[in-house]
């Protein structure tokens, strides 16, 4: 995952000349589109990256953002049953997990 920042500072470097609020555009455009998904990292920044289209959920790194995409099949069914029992429709979930990845944990 990548603030819009950064994303914006890349591409300077890279001697893209975007400004931040073209970034911020783009970047509000894939996530629309499903091209992306959007999350607010624990310093509450909204972090970007390209994902599949699929239902999934993420495992990030606090350190160095890497981040894994994961199912929880047994739960999709839980939350689909509670649905159903309290009349709800249209029903939407988000997890993410923080933690410290192998390759940092090593590093401390």
């Amino acid at each position: 995952f990548v603030s819009a920042q950064e994303l914006h500072q890349k591409l300077l470097l890279a001697g893209q000349k975007l400004g931040l609020t073209t970034v911020y555009r783009a970047l509000t455009d894939l996530v629309e589109a499903g091209q992306a998904d959007v999350l607010a990292g624990e310093d509450n920044e909204m972090r970007y990256r390209v994902c599949s289209n699929e239902h999934h959920h993420h495992l990030i790194c606090r350190k160095c953002g890497n981040a894994v995409e994961f199912d929880l099949d047994g739960f999709e069914a839980e939350v689909s049953a509670l649905a159903i029992k309290y009349g709800y429709k249209d029903v939407a979930h988000s997890i993410e997990l923080f933690g410290i990845c192998e390759k940092c944990g090593m590093s401390a």
